[in-house]
């Protein structure tokens, strides 16, 4: 008897049972435990509902200080939360919800990235203009371009109004991604974040759903457990986006929901990656006989 190689319409019960298991308990958890707590901020209420956050969110001024308080330094390690904090009194110097219009309408971000120098300034901080300026001055131009095309400037609005309109979400990625300083992982996470958070991620064309699937180390070892038709090891983060979001659309499970539990999940279970095999058998231990042949 022969067999075909396993592909992705191939999927074995034990990368379902990981799939699962992602996108379910740890999905959950990263959205009760991180997300929502993290848009508090925003939203002026302790525990606010998803109807309070999307209606923030809609809000320029306070979908602006989201992404600095949230997504603008995810990757700055030991300095991100001085930067967040600098960030957002940045915008909160500058203006309040009332009257951010007139700064939309402004020619640039140059004020805000002069109010972020000066705050950065009085706490003595270092303040690298190569590194920053892109961030805080490039994410309020996009709002103020959004703002000339909408009278509303919500980035999270127009990646709204882009999927509901095209089902497509490669433009906005594109547009973020160029703003120097903001890097793909941080774009994705932001994309993947508010598509579940409007609960439109069944809207968007699957060819883009990759770009709604940031890659990091967690989610690609844990990739090497249900992806198996490439070496994990030498596949650039795009075409692993690819393949998690064909694996997970075939296990009708919402690959959104598995990358914010995966990623999660690597970060309070494994924690370590020495600790990686031992974790994942003790929670998802190899039956013999579970596994598709692959011969």
């Amino acid at each position: 008897m022969t067999h075909q190689a396993v592909g992705f319409t191939d999927i074995s019960p034990h990368a379902r049972q990981i799939i699962r298991t992602m996108a379910g308990e740890w999905a959950d958890r990263y959205i009760g435990e991180v997300l929502l707590p993290d848009l508090e901020l925003i939203a002026d209420a302790s525990g606010p509902t998803l109807k309070e956050v999307r209606e923030a969110l809609m809000d320029p001024y306070r979908c602006l200080l989201s992404f600095f308080g949230h997504y603008a330094f995810a990757r700055r390690g030991k300095d991100r939360p001085e930067y967040e904090t600098n960030a957002c009194n940045a915008l909160r110097r500058l203006a309040s919800p009332d009257d951010f219009a007139e700064h939309l309408k402004a020619p640039d971000g140059e004020a805000l990235w002069q109010a972020f120098s000066d705050i950065c300034a009085e706490r003595k901080r270092k303040n690298p203009e190569q590194l920053n300026k892109g961030i805080i001055a490039g994410m309020l131009e996009l709002a103020q371009e959004i703002y000339s095309l909408d009278a509303q400037g919500s980035i999270a609005g127009w990646i709204l109004s882009g999927v509901l309109s095209t089902s497509r979400i490669e433009p906005q990625f594109l547009r973020i991604v160029d703003i120097r300083g903001v890097g793909p992982k941080t774009t994705s996470t932001y994309l993947r974040d508010m598509v579940l958070l409007f609960g439109i991620e069944g809207q968007v064309d699957n060819a883009d759903k990759l770009f709604l699937q940031p890659i990091d180390r967690w989610i690609r070892m844990i990739a090497s457990q249900i992806v198996t038709e490439v070496n994990i090891d030498e596949t650039v983060d795009w075409v692993l986006a690819g393949k998690l979001n064909r694996y997970t659309r075939k296990s009708g499970i919402s690959g959104i929901r598995f990358n914010m539990g995966a990623s999660y999940f690597g970060q309070k279970e494994i924690r370590d990656p020495a600790r990686f095999e031992q974790v994942m058998e003790e929670w998802f231990p190899t039956i013999p006989g579970m596994e598709l042949e692959d011969s």
